[in-house]
């Protein structure tokens, strides 16, 4: 097999136009917009651009499929700019670069999504080469959005188990995200991918959905039922670990039985300005470690330096900084948990 290093991020590239409200009105209601901003969105976009601030000098490698467009030529001269091979991110005349109109309350902290879907909904099995792509790594998000790669393969469970596979084949280690969705598709679209997964990556509304066990009650965190969503996951294929994030922090659970817990920075209110992105830095982080091969409780805490980094800024990524800077944040706050 050839020598492989770094990362290749697919799936979403969206451009995130983020909106900062007041409140959030009811139908019909007024809220005023403090600032706005144009940004990076979507998994595979966010992450990739979280991995570059990290690490100048890795090799990383886009796949995914934007428009012929102004979101689209900003999108591939972004990953220019940044020493990102695009060979595999496509553009199309056949739909727009998806785009995410982010509105995110000053009075709740809270974001409310309105997404066009566009062109991501055209990724797929063709879209990728790992003969070309040199990564060691592939990262794969978000699922339950992306329309044919969510699509039923009757081998792999869907088309996204597919290129799950066709990676692993070919010397990859495999990681995958998904988006918090309003659906029943969770059991069909996601469960059956499970095992060609090496590394789940996901919030804990998201594993509460996945395995039908709570994670949450009364608005508090429960850790057992975090805990044994995770051992579910891993029971249903997950490979390597399952690594679960939430507000109060991160958690990991890997295949020898071994868990994690690893609280997040205790912010000052001032310090956090938008919460978009934050589980898409937490993930950059955590995967970095991994990379390198970490003990897992460093790469959760380099998840958490990288997430509290993301929430001071006001775009969906853009607060990162290198590896060094990042771990330093864990000297200034204490931890939650």
């Amino acid at each position: 097999m050839p020598h492989r290093e770094g990362f290749a991020c697919a799936g979403n590239w969206i451009i995130d136009h983020v909106r900062l409200i007041d409140h959030y009105p009811g139908e019909e209601g007024l809220a005023f917009i403090r600032e706005e901003s144009r940004s990076t969105g979507g998994c595979a976009y966010n992450v990739i651009c979280d991995l570059r601030a990290i690490d100048p000098d890795l090799p990383l490698y886009a796949i995914g499929v934007v428009g012929e467009d102004e979101d689209g030529h900003f999108i591939l001269d972004d990953c220019h700019k940044r020493d990102i091979d695009t060979f595999q991110l496509v553009a199309t005349s056949e739909a727009p670069t998806a785009h995410t109109e982010v509105m995110f309350s000053q009075a709740s902290n809270r974001r409310t999504f309105f997404y066009n879907p566009g062109a991501n909904n055209l990724l797929d099995v063709a879209h990728f080469d790992f003969d070309h792509c040199l990564a060691k790594w592939l990262h794969l998000g978000y699922l339950l959005l992306l329309e044919k790669l969510d699509q039923p393969d009757p081998q792999f469970g869907t088309h996204a188990g597919r290129v799950l596979q066709m990676a692993k084949a070919a010397g990859l280690i495999t990681s995958v995200d998904l988006v918090t969705a309003e659906s029943d598709a969770y059991q069909r679209v996601v469960v059956p991918v499970l095992p060609q997964v090496d590394y789940f990556i996901i919030n804990e509304i998201e594993a509460e959905r996945t395995t039908g066990i709570k994670t949450r009650s009364d608005g508090a965190l429960l850790k057992d039922g975090v805990e044994s969503a995770a051992t579910r996951l891993l029971a249903l294929g997950v490979n390597r670990g399952v690594v679960i994030h939430f507000p109060e922090g991160g958690f990991a659970a890997l295949k020898d039985d071994s868990k994690f817990w690893q609280g997040a920075l205790a912010l000052p209110p001032d310090k956090i300005r938008n919460t978009t992105g934050a589980g898409d830095a937490f993930c950059a982080g955590f995967l970095y470690g991994g990379y390198h091969e970490w003990p897992v409780q460093q790469c959760l805490e380099m998840g958490v330096c990288c997430a509290a980094g993301n929430i001071g800024v006001a775009a969906s990524s853009g607060g990162m900084a290198v590896k060094e800077a990042n771990f330093a944040l864990l000297q200034k706050h204490a931890c939650r948990m």
